[in-house]
């Protein structure tokens, strides 16, 4: 039985099927309801209903990540052999950036594999981690924020377990240190970014910037947006999709050259920046009217 209401597949039929012709589910067999499903939870969890700006998230949407995310979660082998395949040296990579020692950036790394197979079984079904995954991000930006979130997590839980006797308070202290060091480090990333967001958006073209605006701010449709500037719809799309590849450029070139972060480091700052107030697009463009 589909989780999405009639009413939200007959409402947002348009950028459903976007999103369906966008995923290519049929190189992994999902459905088009397993994707309007995906695309409802998602909605329902980023509160876009509420905001009625159902249309602009679905068309946002990463929609082969999510693709092959729903056919992981199905427990079929094929996009789960092309998951481990794709993503695997990736994540070591990020868990060693993260950790900053091999054995235990591996146990996170496997640690979040087994996770996201789902080796828990309820009703007969695998629970997976994967199932928290909307497509609101690509799917290893995704897991990059899990795996710091994780790494963070199992810093303080060694905290409180360890044994406060004298000889052992001293390491117990340093971890309680390295802890507080992961979140200080992740609030430096955080205002690297917004630092490097706001300058990006401040070197846009006047029409650029209003176009954005509208988009993100207004949630404005494509449509709408084309008949308040006299463009075409397409012309929007267009418009749109060449401006955020240009601020992800200058963003991106700040880091480097200003800031001197490496290529790991600046995935970092946008992992570690997911679904801060702060980074928030809508916020800090201008109240265009």
């Amino acid at each position: 039985m589909s989780e999405a209401p009639p009413e939200f597949v007959a409402q947002h039929a348009l950028a459903l099927a976007r999103l369906c012709q966008r995923a290519g589910a049929a190189r992994w067999n999902v459905g088009a309801e397993s994707l309007r499903d995906a695309a409802y939870r998602g909605a329902c969890a980023s509160g876009a209903l509420d905001r009625g700006a159902a249309d602009a998230f679905i068309d946002a949407l990463h929609a082969e990540d999510l693709s092959l995310a729903l056919a992981c979660q199905a427990g079929e082998s094929a996009p789960w052999d092309h998951f481990i395949t794709t993503f695997r040296p990736a994540l070591y990579a990020s868990a060693r950036a993260i950790c900053g020692e091999e054995a235990r950036a591996r146990e996170l790394a496997d640690s979040i594999w087994a996770e996201m197979y789902g080796l828990e079984v309820r009703d007969g079904r695998r629970r997976s981690l994967l199932s928290y995954f909307h497509g609101r991000s690509s799917l290893m930006t995704w897991m990059r924020a899990v795996l710091a979130q994780r790494n963070v997590d199992y810093i303080r839980s060694q905290s409180r377990l360890a044994p406060l006797d004298d000889h052992l308070e001293q390491a117990t202290d340093a971890a309680d240190d390295h802890a507080g060091a992961s979140v200080s480090e992740r609030a430096r990333y955080v205002a690297m970014l917004g630092k490097a967001l706001d300058s990006a958006l401040k070197s846009l073209a006047p029409r650029d910037r209003m176009r954005m605006a509208y988009y993100y701010r207004h949630d404005l449709s494509l449509k709408e947006i084309g008949r308040v500037m006299n463009e075409h719809e397409s012309t929007v799309s267009r418009g749109l999709a060449r401006t955020r590849d240009q601020l992800k450029s200058a963003i991106e070139r700040t880091l480097h050259d200003g800031d001197k972060l490496s290529p790991e480091q600046i995935r970092l700052c946008y992992d570690w920046a997911a679904g801060d107030l702060r980074i928030d697009l809508s916020r800090a463009l201008p109240d265009e009217k």
